[in-house]
């Protein structure tokens, strides 16, 4: 069955019922450039009042007794209905009116809004009844065809068919082309008739993309509907060159849409369940409790997974306390299904890794070839990523040492959320944090006495931890500016968008408070009091 059959897109015109049998003998007397309003129903006009009870596209037929005795009512009557969306009005006169009014004809004219003349032999129920039967006999049709579509469909998707064969079945019935299209309205897979073919070919992902790509899809008519199992949204079925307002189309669509829909969700739930036992794996990985080479090895091969050593373990993270925007963010980067058009670059390269969600980040084991080469890649997505994660987001990103063996796994993992660690307290906005780049922190970190490292900042910088805490003032800041400049008060200046002199007092404050300004071995100390400062405080150790 074709979606045209039994009707026009199930909604017909004043001019298709005057077409009716039963309509021989009316003649339009005014309003000829209504003749293409829609009509889905029709009603008897048999009191005054029925402007308020009449819908829209609703064809009017009437004597005109109730009305016909208020030249007020006759001369209002066709602005009203036609301000109503009143697809016209048949008036069969003489027995209670001489003529149609010339005022109502003018006003109909005017508007567009037919007027059909009735001969005296016309039963007006017979006509009403002709009109109803005609909208029930199209909807009647676009049923059967909505059945046809879902038995058609549902025997294959029985069958085990996948969704590039139930789109070519789709294209097929609808005698159309068909598009499926993700989130990001990329394709995922198109049924596509040539020029003089009659069957329809499937393409798939790339090979749909570069055919459609030049096609304009969104510049001409198009119809698109969702394809969705409760909450979750897999993507949409585009049909390019259809007009909207075809019911038996819409129908037959939504009819697909909701087997597509069972077919993306058992895809995605066979899919969930397999990452979630990769992910384990992984996840114990990074915490040292695989043991054996033995064991590393039957689940790699379980699970689908490759390790080739040198790797380098990447800890993303976004700081803020918004939970929701958390989830929000670390769905898009390790869910196919929803990550953004801007992140397809960075999606593309993960899902070649071993990613995982892990302690409130995302960590991607790497197997480039040097860290140079991660922190290459890295520096480029990190502002997408940022866009990604929304305004004044803050994104971190650590980077480990070279990994060697699967054994060194568990290290690297410390690494690279060590580096994010520190990152977040040398670095006010989004950063790369590479552990290599930071080796004071490594030897720091061998030293297993943290009470002896407290000791040592506060007796060098405990009066300006004081000072902060006690003034809201920021001089431990001032003082992070200052070494990372060399001390070079007009670089700190320029760099920090400060003024001068404001730089110079901190700076002067800071030496009031003991801080060790002058080259030397005082000056060394104050550096390295910083930076176990810095350390004690991503393992939260002190404030």
């Amino acid at each position: 069955m074709n979606p045209k059959e039994g009707g026009r897109d199930m909604f017909h015109t004043v001019e298709d019922v005057l077409r009716l049998e039963g309509f021989e003998g009316v003649r339009l007397v005014a309003g000829r450039r209504g003749l293409g309003r829609t009509v889905t129903s029709a009603s008897l006009m048999e009191v005054p009042d029925i402007l308020p009870y009449v819908e829209e596209n609703t064809l009017l037929i009437t004597t005109l007794y109730p009305i016909a005795g208020s030249r007020e009512q006759m001369e209002q009557l066709i602005p009203e209905l036609g301000s109503r969306g009143v697809a016209g009005i048949c008036i069969k006169p003489l027995r209670y009116i001489e003529q149609i009014p010339p005022v109502m004809i003018s006003q109909a004219d005017e508007l567009g809004f037919p007027i059909v003349e009735l001969p005296m032999g016309a039963n007006l129920s017979t006509l009403v009844n002709l009109v109803l039967s005609m909208s029930l006999n199209d909807y009647i049709s676009q049923l059967q065809f909505r059945d046809s579509v879902h038995r058609n469909m549902m025997e294959m998707l029985l069958s085990g068919a996948e969704v590039e064969e139930l789109a070519e079945k789709l294209a097929e019935l609808l005698q159309k082309d068909i598009v499926l299209l993700d989130n990001q309205l990329d394709s995922i897979c198109a049924a596509l008739r040539g020029e003089g073919e009659t069957g329809w070919t499937i393409y798939r992902r790339e090979e749909a993309d570069r055919i459609l790509k030049g096609l304009r899809l969104f510049e001409n008519h198009y119809t698109m509907h969702p394809i969705k199992a409760g909450n979750n949204r897999f993507g949409f079925i585009f049909v390019p060159d259809s007009e909207k307002s075809d019911d038996n189309l819409k129908m037959a669509i939504e009819q697909a849409a909701l087997l597509f829909a069972s077919v993306f969700f058992k895809n995605y739930a066979v899919t969930l369940n397999q990452r979630n036992f990769k992910d384990v794996f992984i996840r114990d990985l990074l915490q040292g409790k695989i043991r054996s080479e033995i064991e590393l090895e039957n689940k790699m091969r379980a699970f689908d997974v490759s390790l080739a050593f040198p790797q380098y373990v990447v800890a993303i993270k976004l700081f803020t306390d918004n939970e929701v925007m958390r989830k929000h963010f670390y769905n898009e980067l390790i869910d196919q299904n929803l990550i953004s058009k801007r992140m397809a670059y960075f999606y593309q390269h993960i899902r070649k890794k071993n990613s995982v969600y892990f302690n409130d980040s995302i960590v991607v084991i790497e197997n480039d070839q040097s860290e140079e080469s991660v922190n290459e890649f890295y520096s480029q997505v990190i502002g997408k990523l940022e866009a990604e994660a929304g305004e004044n987001s803050k994104i971190g990103i650590g980077i480990s040492r070279e990994v060697k063996n699967f054994s060194e796994l568990k290290t690297g993992y410390r690494q690279a959320v060590h580096a994010v660690r520190v990152g977040n307290i040398l670095y006010r906005d989004s950063f790369i944090s590479r552990y290599s780049k930071n080796g004071l922190f490594e030897l720091i970190e061998q030293i297993n006495d943290t009470d002896l490292l407290v000791r040592f900042v506060r007796e060098r910088l405990g009066a300006v931890i004081d000072y902060d805490r006690n003034n809201k003032a920021s001089l431990m800041q001032t003082l992070e500016y200052l070494i990372q400049y060399h001390f070079n008060l007009k670089q700190v200046s320029e760099a920090r968008y400060l003024h001068y002199n404001t730089v110079r007092y901190r700076a002067n404050k800071l030496q009031q408070l003991g801080v060790d300004l002058e080259p030397g071995e005082g000056l060394g100390e104050i550096i390295l009091a910083y930076r176990i400062y810095v350390w004690l405080k991503s393992i939260k150790k002190m404030e």
